[in-house]
């Protein structure tokens, strides 16, 4: 929770800052009908996902639940200006993302019993299509709100890897779609814009791929969801 903190006394700082300035800084930007840029990802991944009613408490499983890690991205921006204050935006992304699942059983011994971890990392490219409803320019900053879909495909897959009840794995299909929603900051330099950018992305629909193993036939749906902070140059 600190760098969200930190991230906010930023941008407060640059709010403060640039409209401390007497004139508006490269007023014509926006104008623009096409621009280029590129921007620097951190994320946050965790799979959201529901539970089989008649898995848990019985035989010998207990609970199920999804652990989150950091990562990180990059990409190339394309922004299409469609009217005064609604652009589409899009691009070419490589993010890189974990999400682990633990699968916690019944104690039948003496000993404790030690959660199995199913790994699941991924390597995405991804294609987003997002539109951005801007306010209007407060001298050298404004904010603006986005939503769209992004399409995914992820480089290391275990669809086709081998499974077992001792070797647990979970595959998502490479191929996924999500939607997409959030809010960021247009500031305005000599020449460029730069934009920090907080982003949602849910993945939609059912992403889990079926087989007859516990750990994936526990669990009745399953899809990523992605916390995505950006700093985007343009």
């Amino acid at each position: 929770m600190q760098y969200i903190h930190r991230i906010k006394v930023i941008i407060l700082f640059l709010v403060i800052s640039l409209s401390a300035k007497a004139q508006e800084i490269n007023p014509l930007y926006d104008r623009k009908p096409v621009r280029f840029g590129f921007s620097l990802m951190g994320n946050t991944a965790k799979m959201k996902y529901s539970v089989k009613d008649n898995n848990l408490n019985t035989d010998t499983l207990k609970l199920i639940e999804s652990v989150f890690y950091p990562g990180f991205g990059l990409g190339g921006v394309v922004n299409f200006r469609l009217a005064e204050n609604i652009d589409l935006r899009s691009g070419l992304n490589i993010q890189f993302a974990r999400r682990d699942m633990n699968y916690q059983f019944i104690q039948t011994s003496t000993e404790p019993s030690k959660p199995k971890i199913v790994e699941m990392e991924a390597t995405y490219m991804e294609i987003p299509m997002t539109f951005e409803y801007k306010s209007d320019r407060h001298k050298n900053w404004r904010i603006y709100l986005l939503g769209g879909v992004t399409y995914r495909f992820d480089f290391t897959s275990d669809i086709e890897t081998d499974r077992s009840d001792t070797k647990p794995i979970v595959a998502i299909y490479p191929n996924t779609f999500s939607y997409d929603i959030g809010f960021g900051f247009d500031f305005y330099y000599d020449f460029f814009k730069f934009s920090p950018e907080v982003k949602l992305s849910n993945g939609l629909g059912n992403q889990k791929v079926p087989d007859n193993f516990i750990y994936a036939s526990s669990i009745e749906q399953m899809s990523p969801k992605l916390l995505q902070f950006s700093l985007i140059f343009q």
